[in-house]
């Protein structure tokens, strides 16, 4: 099963209002949420279904959208946190 990431860079896209107005009608649908800031798309699957999730990560590669990974790692890094790191008094 292919499995959706978070981060995409949008810096190559070839067709962006078709990738937007796709990515529009899956919020519509409520089944995912999209945010853009810059070139990186955030996208957080909600309800998709497989056959969602396949079809999303064909249109991206075929519209070279690809993963940001450097995203990704800087985010799980940043979630990582424990909220004991804030007990101490400064």
């Amino acid at each position: 099963m292919n499995e959706l990431c978070t981060h995409y860079n949008l810096d190559e896209c070839i067709d962006r209002k078709l990738v937007i107005d796709k990515l529009k009608s899956f919020k519509k649908e409520g089944k995912l949420e999209y945010t853009i800031s810059g070139e990186i798309l955030k996208v957080e699957d909600i309800d998709l279904e497989d056959s969602d999730i396949d079809y999303l990560i064909k249109l991206f590669s075929d519209n070279d959208i690809f993963e940001d990974e450097d995203i990704d790692e800087d985010f799980e890094d940043f979630n990582d946190f424990d909220d004991d790191d804030f007990d101490e008094e400064y």
